[in-house]
Order: C-alpha cells, then sequence, then structure tokens
C-alpha cells in the first residue's frame, strides 16, 4: 500500500493487534509516527527517531530450529541471527508535508542495525580533510516540496532486503560501504561471513530502523513500518508489546578497523 494515508496503516494495525489477521497479512508499526522540523522560532532542521521491531522472545522450538540451519550451514549457532531476510518483508512508506508558504527541500535517510551490528556512516571518517563519509544504508535524496503541498514515498521490500545484507557485509563481511552498496545482491550464493557464505535469506534481518528527516523549513514527515512476517514471531501488540515479551535489542555500533600502516 502507497502511503497517501497512514490512517489506514493505523486502522489495520489495529486489525492485526486484536488477532483479526494471520501472520503473513502485513502489520504496521506506526508510533511514533511523525517528525516535525523547522517549526517558526526553531532552529531546528533534523529530527531523528529510532525504532526496533517488536519480536517476540526466541522460544526454545526456533532456538532448536536455528540450532539445526546453523549445523546445516557450518557455523556456530551463535552467529546466525534469529531474525533473518527470510523471515520479513519489511517497508517504510511515507508522506512529507510542507507547511510553509514556500517550496522547500527535504531528506530522508534510513540507518539501522541488525541483532549484531549498526551503522553509523560517521564513523568511516578518519580524516575529515581526506575522507568521504558513506552513504546511509538508504534515502539522501533531495526532494523538492511545493509550497504547502505534500510528497509521498515508499522505502521498497527489496531496498530494506538489499540494506539488510549490506549491513552484513559492511560489518561481518569487513566490506567497504562504497563497495556494499554498489553492488545489487539478488541471487544466490550469498554474502560471506567468514568463515562461510551465507544464503541470501539467512543473512541478519535489520531490526532496528534509525529515520533521519532534515528540511530546509518547517515541514513533516509522516511515516508506518510495513512487516509481512513470515515466521509468526512478530508481537501482536506492537510496540505497545509489554517489555518482558519481545527481544530487547543490543547491537554494538560498528567501528572500521584502522588502516593498515
Amino acid at each position: 500500500m502507497r502511503p497517501q494515508s497512514l490512517a489506514v496503516a493505523t486502522v489495520l494495525a489495529g486489525l492485526t493487534a486484536a488477532g483479526a489477521a494471520c501472520a503473513t497479512d502485513p502489520q504496521y508499526i506506526p508510533a511514533p509516527a511523525s517528525i516535525e522540523v523547522g517549526i517558526e522560532g526553531s532552529d531546528v532542521f533534523t529530527g531523528t527517531v529510532t525504532i526496533d521491531l517488536p519480536v517476540q522472545l526466541e522460544t526454545m522450538e526456533h532456538l532448536m530450529e536455528r540450532e539445526a540451519r546453523a549445523l546445516e550451514l557450518g557455523i556456530p549457532a551463535d552467529q546466525l541471527a534469529y531474525v533473518r531476510t527470510g523471515d520479513f518483508d519489511v517497508s517504510i512508506e511515507w508522506t512529507i508535508k510542507n507547511l510553509a508558504g514556500s517550496e522547500g527541500e527535504a531528506r530522508i535517510s534510513v540507518n539501522g542495525g541488525n541483532q549484531y551490528w549498526y551503522y553509523v556512516p560517521t564513523e568511516f571518517v578518519i580524516d575529515p580533510d581526506e575522507d568521504e563519509e558513506p552513504p546511509p544504508l538508504m534515502g539522501d535524496v533531495p526532494l523538492r516540496i511545493a509550497a504547502s503541498g505534500s510528497r509521498d514515498g515508499v522505502f521498497r521490500e527489496d531496498q530494506i532486503r538489499e540494506a539488510s545484507i549490506d549491513l552484513e557485509q559492511i560489518t561481518r563481511g569487513m566490506i567497504n560501504p562504497f563497495a556494499a552498496m554498489l553492488t545489487v545482491n539478488e541471487e544466490d550464493p550469498g554474502v560471506t561471513v567468514p568463515p562461510v557464505m551465507l544464503p541470501l535469506d539467512d543473512v541478519s534481518q535489520l531490526v532496528r530502523f534509525d529515520i533521519i528527516f532534515e528540511a530546509d523549513r518547517h515541514m513533516v514527515l509522516e511515516y508506518g513500518i510495513r512487516i509481512r512476517d513470515h515466521r509468526g514471531i512478530l508481537h501482536e501488540e506492537g510496540l505497545a508489546a509489554p517489555a518482558g515479551e519481545i527481544v530487547a535489542w543490543m547491537p554494538a555500533m560498528f567501528v572500521p578497523p584502522p588502516p593498515p600502516p
């Protein structure tokens, strides 16, 4: 669904939470659902929100399945993520509204993390005079918004799947971010996570999303995260789920190793 009406997404989220949909139907994670910047009298033109996907705690059955799959792949079970790209299809639907009386420019960037690592592009800048900051996992495209106008868009499921793969390559695969993001991974053999190659469906799924909104005047970004859950592990209450019933994701910030002398 395109984001012409995030209200529809919210209604559907309520239906899902009430148990009206099955696990493969989309669930929406709508809150917090907006970022407003450039308010009159303020000099804040950038806003950021971090959203962790509310995934149920791993059961003994799921653990045994993961251990069996890790054995097939020839890696320790703790090196195979609980949530992998074959488990979820995720998209982010958005609408930007220009609340000012003149045309302006806005950007949406998305970074994030899996259960092991999260990505911060500035960590790759050792010497600001020499090093170029790598791009975010998604977005950072300038968007012109008409005065009192709006613009819709979506980070598609295939884009977020590719971002999950890119993050795995950058972190555990130790590939330069520029190289990782220039490669589109549509088919196996997969991603090298030393000492093995992971099939694409076994790559760690993004479970943390850092959404950054920038604008040069008063604008608001409305967004919703849409998830198709193929394993039935997303908590039906979404972000309202009790803390003790969902995974507390604690990825580490990935800091690249220093260049060789």
